[in-house]
C-alpha cells in the first residue's frame, strides 16, 4: 500500500477507487456517457502507469529517490502507531480467506469487516503521515522530478494527466458529486 506513493502512482490507483463511482453510475441508471468516461479514465490511468513504470526503470536516480520517499513515509506511518508490514500481512491473510469458496456468508462478512477496518487504520495513519511538512516537501520534490522525467520519457504525459483531471471532473458533475468523494484530491495532487 505504501509503494509508489507519488502523485503519479496515486493517479493510477485512483482509477481503482473510481469503481465505486462506476457502480453508482450503473445503479443510478445514468447514461452510457459516464461509463465511457470511466473507461477512458481507466485507459489513461493504465497508460500513465506504464509511462511511470518505464520512467522509473530507466532512471536509477529517480528510482532511488522514490525508494527513499517510500521509506520516509513508511517510517512516518510507523510513528503514527501503524506497522505497515504487519498490516499488509493481515490484509493479505484476509484477502486469502475471502477467496475461500466454502466460507459462510457470516464469516465472509466478518472477514470483510476486518479487512476494511485494517485498511481504514492504514489509511488514517498514512494520511496523518502525509500531512507532516517534511513528508509533504519530499513528496512534492519527488512529484516534480517524476513528472519531469515522465515528460522526457513520453511527451504525452501532461496531456494524459490533463485528460484524467477533465474526465474526473466530468464524472463528478454527472454524479452530482455522488460518490465523488471516493475519488479524493490525491488523484490530481490537490
Amino acid at each position: 500500500m505504501i509503494k509508489r506513493l507519488s502523485t503519479i502512482g496515486l493517479l493510477a490507483l485512483s482509477a481503482v477507487s473510481f469503481t465505486g463511482v462506476a457502480v453508482a453510475a450503473d445503479n443510478s441508471g445514468s447514461n452510457g456517457q459516464a461509463q465511457q468516461l470511466m473507461q477512458g479514465y481507466r485507459s489513461d490511468a493504465q497508460q500513465l502507469k506504464k509511462i511511470h513504470d518505464d520512467t522509473i526503470d530507466n532512471n536509477p536516480e529517480l528510482a532511488q529517490q522514490q525508494k527513499a520517499f517510500e521509506q520516509q513515509v513508511k517510517n512516518a506511518v510507523k510513528d503514527q502507531g501503524y506497522d505497515v508490514d504487519a498490516g499488509q500481512k493481515r490484509m493479505e491473510k484476509y484477502a486469502q480467506q475471502l477467496q475461500n469458496k466454502d466460507l459462510s456468508d457470516d464469516k465472509r462478512k466478518a472477514v470483510m469487516q476486518k479487512f476494511q477496518q485494517e485498511r481504514q487504520k492504514m489509511v488514517k495513519a498514512r494520511n496523518a503521515a502525509m500531512q507532516q511538512p517534511e513528508i509533504k516537501q519530499a513528496g512534492q520534490k519527488l512529484q516534480q522530478s517524476t513528472i519531469q522525467a515522465m515528460n522526457a520519457q513520453n511527451d504525452k504525459t501532461d496531456k494524459i494527466i490533463s485528460d484524467m483531471k477533465s474526465k474526473r471532473s466530468q464524472l463528478q458533475q454527472q454524479m452530482g458529486n455522488k460518490g465523488g468523494s471516493q475519488m479524493g484530491g490525491a488523484a490530481t495532487g490537490q
